[in-house]
């Protein structure tokens, strides 16, 4: 814009997934549950290289919502269609599972 002395961009972002971080008795720290994700998820991986990834924690509602450029988050669907995988949607605890079994099976092949 003419006469702002720092010019501005707009992107449009979008909720692309949500994921429970209190559902019975566990709390989990939304920085662990960031970490996951980012360990576990093909297409979080790649936004977030992308720096087109943002993590929100609404206190009120103890969710960790992702939302990420709309440019981005269209390329990065076509290379990985899901989230997980070919898997289903995923709670905390799931994930926690599947993160702690891909850590064992690395460690595993890392001693053989």
């Amino acid at each position: 814009m003419p006469g702002t002395p720092y010019s501005t961009i707009i992107n449009c972002v979008k909720k692309f997934y949500s994921i429970k971080l209190k559902q019975f008795k566990e709390n989990i720290p939304p920085a662990l549950a960031e970490t996951m994700l980012l360990d576990e998820s093909k297409l979080v991986k790649y936004l977030w290289k992308n720096k087109a990834l943002d993590f929100r924690y609404p206190k009120d509602k103890d969710r960790l919502d992702l939302y990420a450029d709309e440019k981005y988050l269209i390329m990065g669907r076509m290379k990985y269609p899901h989230v997980f995988g070919n898997k289903k949607r995923m709670g905390f605890m799931e994930l926690y599972i599947v993160h702690r079994i891909n850590q064992r099976m690395n460690l595993a092949k890392g001693s053989t």
